[in-house]
Parts: C-alpha cells; sequence; structure tokens
C-alpha cells in the first residue's frame, strides 16, 4: 500500500465565492485526501472519483444554486493529509477557517478520528468516503460517511465465515493500526456472537513487511481459517509469511483490499484470499455506474475502484443537498439527514442517525491472481 505518487496538491476544496448581491458565483467544497503515506493508494483512487463527478456536474453547467436554474461551477480544491494525522489537523483548521460547509476526507481511520472533533466543534460537514471504524460513530451529528462501517463489514464476513465456509474457528493477524484494531475487535465480538471461536491471536506494528514471527505463532494451529485484519500491502505480507510456513488454512481478509495491490505483493501466496468489498459492480448496467465508469475511463483510463466509487459518490450527494437545501451547512444536514435512498456508482446509500451509511458487502475472491465475485454475490 506504498504510493511514489510526489505530486503536491495545494487546492483547497473552500465554502463558496460570492459575486456581490448577485449570488455565488463558484460552488466550493473542502476536501482532504492522501496523496503521500501509507494510505496513498486509496486516497489517489478517491480524489480521481471526486475529480470525475466534479467534471461532470461542470459540464452540464454546474451546481443550482437558486431557483429558476441558476447554475455555477463546482469547484474542487483539496488538501493532502499525506496520511499523516498531525498534517490532517493542520489543513482541516484551514478548510474551516475558509468557511466551508463541508469537507469530504479523511481517508484512513486514523486522520478521520483526529479531525473529525474539529469538524463537529466547527459546525462544519465531514463527509467520509473511505474510514470505517466504528469509532467515528460517536463523533458528533456533522460527521458522515458514505462508506460501510466495520461493523457492518463484520456482520458480512462473519456471516460468510461461520454459514457458509462452516468454520467456527479462526486465528486472527491483526495491524495495531487504528483500522487494523477496529475491524479486529468488530469481527471478534460478531464472530462470537454466532458461536464463533477466535483460537490465536498475534498482532503486528503498522505497515510491517515481515511477519514471519508472528506466522510462527500459528503453527499447528487447530483453527479452520485464518482472518488477517490490515490493509492491503499488510494482508500481502501476511498472507506470504503464512504460507512460507507451510499453513495451508483458507485466508480471510478485509473491506481494504485492493486486489492489483494485494497480488502484486502477496503473488500464490494470496490465491484463493476471500473478503468483502462494499458495494461496487464496475459491470452493473445501472445508469449511475454507466456514467461513472465512462466518466473515470475518459478522464483517467482503467484503474477505477471501490474506493473512486465512493468519492465520486459524496461529491454527487453533497451537490444534491446544495441542490435541494442550499448552502448553508444545517440545510445540507437536514437534506443528508433525510435524503430518500441515493443511487450512486458505489450502490444505494441513505445515512442512520449517526451518520453511517446503510450499506453491505459483496464477497470476493482471488483466483488466477483476479478478484472475483464469489457464486451469488
Amino acid at each position: 500500500m506504498r504510493s511514489r505518487n510526489r505530486w503536491a496538491i495545494t487546492l483547497t476544496l473552500a465554502a463558496f465565492a460570492a459575486a456581490g448581491c448577485g449570488g455565488p458565483a463558484v460552488v466550493q467544497i473542502g476536501a482532504i485526501v492522501s496523496l503521500e503515506g501509507s494510505a496513498a493508494p486509496y486516497g489517489q483512487s478517491v480524489w480521481n472519483g471526486i475529480q470525475v463527478a466534479a467534471a461532470q456536474i461542470n459540464a452540464e453547467g454546474g451546481i443550482d444554486v437558486a431557483e429558476g436554474g441558476t447554475r455555477v461551477p463546482l469547484e474542487i480544491l483539496m488538501r493532502d493529509a499525506k496520511s499523516d494525522p498531525l498534517i490532517g489537523m493542520q489543513v482541516a483548521q484551514e478548510l474551516i477557517d475558509l468557511g466551508v460547509p463541508a469537507v469530504i476526507g479523511a481517508i484512513s481511520s486514523d486522520v478521520t478520528l483526529r479531525v473529525a472533533d474539529l469538524f463537529q466543534q466547527a459546525h462544519v460537514i465531514l463527509l467520509s468516503p473511505s474510514t470505517s471504524t466504528p469509532a467515528l460513530t460517536s463523533k458528533g451529528s456533522y460527521i458522515y460517511r458514505n462508506f460501510p462501517s466495520d461493523e457492518l463489514e463484520a456482520v458480512n464476513m462473519t456471516a460468510h465465515i461461520y454459514n457458509v465456509a462452516g468454520i467456527n474457528q479462526v486465528d486472527i493477524v491483526g495491524s495495531q493500526s487504528e483500522f487494523g484494531l477496529g475491524i479486529k475487535n468488530a469481527f471478534i465480538e460478531r464472530f462470537r456472537s454466532l458461536g464463533g471461536q477466535v483460537a490465536t491471536q498475534v498482532s503486528f506494528e503498522a505497515g510491517a513487511t515481515d511477519l514471519s514471527a508472528q506466522a510462527q505463532q500459528l503453527a499447528g494451529t487447530q483453527a479452520g481459517g485464518i482472518y488477517i485484519a490490515g490493509y492491503s500491502d499488510e494482508t500481502a505480507h501476511a498472507g506470504r509469511a503464512i504460507r512460507d510456513a507451510g499453513i495451508t488454512l483458507p485466508l480471510f481478509g478485509t473491506g481494504a483490499i485492493l486486489p492489483g495491490e494485494l497480488v502484486r505483493i502477496g503473488g500464490d501466496a494470496v490465491e484463493g484470499l476471500i473478503y468483502p468489498t462494499a458495494a461496487f459492480d464496475p459491470d452493473s448496467e445501472e445508469v449511475n455506474v454507466r456514467r461513472f465508469v465512462a466518466g473515470y475511463r475518459a478522464q483517467f483510463g482503467e484503474g477505477f475502484d471501490v474506493y473512486a466509487a465512493h468519492g465520486y459518490d459524496a461529491v454527487m450527494i453533497l451537490a444534491q443537498a446544495i441542490e435541494q437545501n442550499g448552502m448553508r451547512t444545517d440545510n445540507i444536514t437536514f437534506y443528508m439527514n433525510a435524503m430518500n435512498p441515493f443511487p450512486g456508482a458505489a450502490g444505494v446509500t441513505s445515512f442512520d442517525g449517526d451518520g453511517n451509511a446503510r450499506k453491505f458487502h459483496r464477497m470476493m475472491v482471488i483466483r488466477n491472481g483476479q478478484a472475483v465475485a464469489l457464486a451469488g454475490q
């Protein structure tokens, strides 16, 4: 999950620029992504999706900000948190000081959790297209995510392992990152509620590449499978270490898997690994999916994924809220709290009372080096 992209982003998705008494000349929203550091592959995907959405909105004349069809451009300007919570705090405060009504971001759980309190205190909307940690749920009434939480992911992952795969005892290899800890705990709680047992738990430092010592702790295990709680690169390194240790048990991963990165690093070791993914079917004939895929290909070529789709949807949701209820923050939150299910590129989105997306997952498997949906998904 390492990026070599070093180009700087100095744009600032800000609130809106007024044109005298005639109303806004441009609508601007905030965005915090990570184009450097450990979250860069996810951040680049989200940023690409955001740009596709803005390009399509502006190609149609912009956002309708007044009855009668007065449209103004949507300006996408963004700050790069570089996967660093401290930098995230700095750029978050910059955007808040600019008077933005809403910000899309952040990318990784640790950055999003660090900045969430700032947005809640400032009464500025934070809409994350990628953060899944359950800890975000309690951050306040201005904090949303259109990406499903770890708790929803755990429901789907454990149901597959326990009910479909028929495995009632697992070992867990988990990253000590905010994401890894959050998804591991959600998984354990849900798996045990089904009657499952966790045999051995081993952990590793976030971003570690040598997990041979952890794999050796699983030698001779009596479990029926191994759940790896980590990002793509961490899962790949764990899978390779497990296979190198001679362990042939089925492997299961998280919804943070980027299959291309997983296979590039893990190779044959991740063949057969099963993981959940948030709703996104690039082959769907749904109008909004086809529109996203076509727009992405026109702007960036191939490479669209579930994170790009969620970045795209975040822009579209905020744009729709502004068109319907205006640019005041409280008007936007009122709309989002009561909006009809939004048919986006990444499936249908609505928010519960805590700002969490009501969305579910489908199960994927690495087969012949490619991610494919399991039968019936």
